[in-house]
């Protein structure tokens, strides 16, 4: 339980620094509306809000805090505090190696202080090798569960979705969601989404067979892969290894094209792993394999 102080509120802004990835930059966004979702002041009253982009290489410079806070509708009158507030943010921001870190409600008390009342700071994943000390405070059950959780600690690109019955697998985050959408499309239901990477091992196509079936729900499998840098009959060798080791067995279908993919065919010929030659008929066998059940 957390106990805090009342404060008596006069006004509430917003102020956030977020990465623009159209413009490939950061942006600093200051507004006069806190306290609700930005994005839904942005949809109805786009006005109220100022952009600012920042170059990464230069950093935010103080002309910048001056033109969003004076371009947002805050009081002016406390801009030496608000300047302060959204430099500190910023050297926080780059600091933890944030994707986004907002202040939502900034609020400016009846007695005139501003005070940073409710916070939100999101660190990026790929930067988690930087941030030992952040890392550390993951908890499985707030930023993931334990499926999540396994799959992070053996290095797999995995999200849970938790109520779907086709396990997916690919390697090339791309070609994973554009598999997702093919199986609900063929009455699928996708349980996860896994990349298996482009260098994928038969010990990581092992882990991953055996990472989605720790959800019960999955009585199916997919895997859909283009062997361009990882090879379709090393992907072979591993799903043929996993799945004479796996604890429940479920019928799984692959496609595979690319490199060696004619060794993958022979070498999956007499097992119980069932091969289709496109992404559509893949999804539809698996699916036809499950009953249509989704």
């Amino acid at each position: 339980m957390l106990v805090t102080k009342a404060i008596d509120i006069r006004d509430e802004y917003y102020v956030g620094i977020t990465l623009d990835r159209d413009a490939r930059m950061l942006v600093l966004i200051v507004s006069a509306a806190g306290g609700v979702d930005i994005e839904e002041v942005a949809r109805e009253t786009p006005e109220k809000i100022a952009k600012v982009h920042i170059d990464p290489l230069v950093g935010l410079q103080e002309y910048q805090i001056t033109r969003a806070i004076f371009g947002s509708g805050v009081d002016i009158t406390k801009a030496r505090d608000i300047r302060a507030i959204i430099r500190k943010l910023y050297e926080c921001y780059i600091a933890i190696d944030g994707s986004l870190a907002e202040i939502n409600p900034l609020v400016v008390t009846t007695d005139g202080e501003v005070i940073a009342l409710d916070a939100k700071i999101n660190i990026d994943d790929n930067a988690l090798f930087r941030q030992p000390e952040l890392e550390k405070l993951m908890e499985v059950g707030a930023d993931m569960d334990a499926i999540e959780a396994e799959a992070w600690h053996k290095g797999i690109a995995y999200v849970h979705l938790s109520d779907g019955n086709v396990g997916v697998m690919g390697n090339g985050a791309g070609l994973v969601m554009t598999t997702m959408d093919v199986v609900s499309r063929a009455g699928g239901k996708p349980n996860n989404f896994l990349d298996i990477g482009g260098a994928a091992t038969p010990k990581v196509v092992e882990d991953a067979f055996h990472l989605i079936l720790l959800d019960p729900n999955v009585n199916g499998i997919f895997l859909n892969v283009f062997g361009g840098i990882v090879r379709c009959d090393v992907v072979a060798e591993g799903m043929i290894k996993a799945y004479e080791k796996l604890p429940r067995k479920v019928p799984v279908v692959l496609r595979m094209t690319g490199t060696n993919e004619d060794i993958a065919r022979k070498m999956l010929e007499g097992t119980p792993l069932v091969y289709e030659s496109s992404t559509e008929t893949g999804a539809a066998k698996i699916v036809e394999m499950l009953g249509g059940q989704s």
